[in-house]
């Protein structure tokens, strides 16, 4: 199986919408990518205009990008932390990337869903990708379970990652 990493950098959003009546803002993002998703911690000091800094890597197979006609989906939904209560929805982003285009770095609009309130966007979000080369992953297994070859391939993307790293601090010295 033929897959890519891509690695998504969630930096920041401004101009949110308050969500709570109670008690300050604590945004987090939720950043999903072919059936994967991986949240950052929420933002503790910055309330509307959160700041992220987080890169997720996640593995893409090259089948869903030729399915999607070389689009990769991205949705980034953004979350207010409470307490005594569930988290509650601020607004989400819902992204097309271009395998084509290997690096990119925007700023979007943030939508709410089924708002009550007169616009429907509001604020901005902003996040960067590289899409990687493609990885060839190779699995002995009959089986055509797709989450096992992309969990081979995830192993296989943190050693590399190791090695490249451990190879960069080497050269340093």
């Amino acid at each position: 199986m033929e897959a890519r990493c891509l690695y998504f950098t969630v930096h920041s959003a401004s101009n949110l919408i308050n969500v709570r009546k109670l008690g300050e803002m604590k945004v987090y993002a939720k950043v999903s990518i072919a059936g994967n998703s991986e949240l950052t911690e929420p933002d503790l000091v910055n309330k509307i205009n959160p700041e992220w800094n987080k890169t997720f890597r996640f593995i893409v197979p090259e089948i869903n990008i030729i399915q999607a006609q070389g689009k990769i989906s991205v949705k980034i939904e953004l979350f207010c932390q409470r307490s005594l209560s569930p988290d509650k929805y601020v607004g989400e982003v819902n992204l097309s990337l271009d395998s084509q285009c290997p690096k990119s770095c925007n700023t979007c609009l943030v939508d709410i869903s089924g708002s009550n309130y007169k616009s429907s966007s509001f604020g901005t979000l902003m996040y960067s990708s590289v899409l990687g080369e493609k990885l060839i992953v190779v699995d002995s297994s009959p089986s055509k379970d797709y989450t096992n070859k992309v969990n081979i391939a995830q192993i296989g993307a943190t050693v590399l990652g190791a090695v490249v790293t451990g190879a960069a601090a080497f050269a340093g010295n």
